[in-house]
């Protein structure tokens, strides 16, 4: 989560400008440094752990790292320039921010042992936690250990049974408001906005029964307030995770006012749901056109009593769930637009399969092509680029500790695992030579050891979409249980962006490309284009 603006940047070093002055700092570091240094020496003794390469040895506090680091997010190269340290440093390398070492790794076997294989050895909630904390105290993203888990179950039979709460009425409605706001093609349009206002109304009609009619010209003042303040609080929240510890010398009032906002708005609906659960009154999927049917508050209503936890629930899925699906479509038809081949075949494979009606869930799901195409676009710009975790105890990277880089390294409790997407992405080793390429067709060959490589959401190896929840859970293993339930969430996202995709291919024949400049980092909560997405539809 970065930084989106050059004022926010120069505060940022401004403030880290004033911070460095006492000696004291300089001193901290150094006392730091010598006792990691010892501690990892010691380690080293009694096992074959090796350190990995060091960015910058001298850096102490890890000041130049931050600088350059600051900016590169102002000339919107953060993303290229990280890319270019392992391509340098190699595939694993340490560096120190705010005097802690921290490890950077693109190594699919490392990611694969952080998120997965000793999932139980990191925290997320350290990373982020105080920014999900103000607006979602116990939601899933703020905590770790036994609070983690009843979140984790909040969410787990929610998701369980993805046909079960994918309402095609309310993508079909959805899609309509968006095609009204295209005006039929023959013009240039930014879809980019348009796909962040479709997936806003889906994201809120499936987490709370009620759209906000983003898309709409009528929209009520009420529904307009709380977007706004919705999407203040998630600019806010990319702002401060850039900022790391400094954030707190900037003003935080006007961020704590558009969180209660956003509260009051979400539990407005909790209390009608409240209400209508205390009239006995069930509520059960419908997919009919016009009803709203399955919401996830009174899907969560249903069996659990602390509306708390209820609203931080709703209110996470909103934070994460809107603009990861808008990335994912705009990414996918940046692409399309500049790869006719991949658009023709695409939408023939649609009106063979489906035709020009409404397709349905299990037309989803089995549009092989289309998936491809969708891994194809996360693959090529993920919506998350990088991501970390935190060492809760004494635990093991695999590889690229000393000169060879395949030795084991030492992570110590405390320490930070910064991993690239972005980077394990465009790794020749997994996807070929032509990695850089947008070729979905490499889908149709990739199996086994290539695929530890794709981790679009942060997710771990994939696991089979058709599978049910207990085989995806590993029958109860923590572990295994996380990793599917994120894929659950994940398998959502993907059919609700793949609704779109098919309605976009049955109603337009050509798509234009009228932007010929280069793609460009929009680094917030999620990965954007920075030009957005230009383009022309026609028949």
């Amino acid at each position: 989560m970065l930084l989106e603006t050059n004022m926010f940047a120069n505060i940022f070093l401004l403030a880290l400008a004033i911070a460095t002055v006492p000696v004291s700092l300089l001193i901290l570091a150094i006392g730091r440094r010598l006792s990691q240094y010892r501690a990892s020496r010691k380690s080293s003794q009694t096992r074959d752990y090796e350190d990995p390469p060091c960015e910058n040895p001298y850096d102490l506090f890890g000041l130049l790292k931050m600088i350059s680091a600051t900016r590169h997010v102002i000339n919107k190269t953060a993303i290229a320039n990280s890319t270019e340290l392992f391509q340098r440093h190699g595939a694993t390398y340490i560096s120190t921010l705010f005097g802690a070492k921290v490890i950077f790794t693109c190594d699919p076997q490392n990611i694969k042992q952080v998120l997965v294989t000793r999932f139980i050895d990191y925290d997320a909630s350290i990373v982020r936690a105080h920014l999900f904390r103000p607006i979602t105290e116990h939601g899933i993203f703020a905590v770790d250990g036994p609070q983690w888990k009843v979140a984790r179950d909040m969410y787990r039979d929610q998701f369980s049974n993805t046909r079960a709460v994918f309402n095609l009425g309310v993508q079909e409605k959805g899609f309509q408001a968006f095609l009204k706001r295209i005006e039929g093609g023959g013009r240039q349009i930014d879809l980019q906005p348009l796909f962040l206002n479709l997936t806003l109304d889906l994201t809120t009609a499936f987490a709370m029964g009620e759209s906000v009619d983003s898309l709409s010209p009528t929209q009520a003042e009420g529904k307009k307030r709380f977007v706004d303040s919705l999407q203040f609080v998630k600019k806010r929240m990319a702002r401060d995770g850039f900022l790391g510890p400094v954030h707190v010398l900037l003003r935080q009032s006007d961020f704590h006012k558009a969180c209660e906002k956003v509260k009051n708005y979400v539990e407005e609906f909790i209390q009608k749901a409240l209400e209508k659960k205390r009239r006995s009154e069930k509520v059960t999927p419908s997919f009919e056109e016009d009803s709203t049917g399955y919401s996830l508050l009174e899907g969560l209503i249903e069996n659990f009593d602390d509306p708390a936890s209820i609203r931080d629930s709703v209110i996470t899925i909103l934070i994460a769930g809107i603009d990861s699906v808008a990335g994912l479509l705009s990414t996918t038809f940046w692409l399309l637009a500049r790869h006719e081949n991949v658009w023709q075949r695409l939408r023939a494979n649609t009106l063979e399969l489906i035709g020009d009606e409404p397709p349905t869930y299990e037309q989803l799901r089995n549009f092989s092509y289309l998936r491809n195409v969708l891994n194809e676009a996360m693959r090529v710009c993920p919506p998350v680029p990088f991501n970390a975790r935190v060492a809760n105890r004494d635990t093991v990277l695999l590889h690229g500790g000393g000169p060879s880089g395949t030795s084991p390294i030492h992570v110590r409790k405390g320490a930070k695992v910064v991993f690239s997407t972005w980077a394990t992405h465009r790794s020749q080793a997994s996807f070929g030579e032509n990695a850089l390429d947008f070729r979905p067709e490499r889908w149709e060959g990739l199996k086994g050891e290539a695929l530890l490589g794709f981790v679009p959401f942060n997710s771990g190896p994939r696991v089979c979409p058709g599978r049910g929840w207990e085989e995806i859970c590993g029958g109860g293993n923590p572990e295994v249980g996380y990793i599917g339930l994120m894929l659950a969430k994940e398998q959502y996202a993907i059919i609700e962006a793949s609704y779109v995709v098919v309605r976009i291919l049955q109603t337009f024949g050509k798509i234009r490309n009228c932007d010929e400049r280069v793609w460009t980092e929009k680094l917030g909560l999620n990965l954007f284009n920075e030009h957005g997405v230009l383009v022309e539809f026609g028949n």
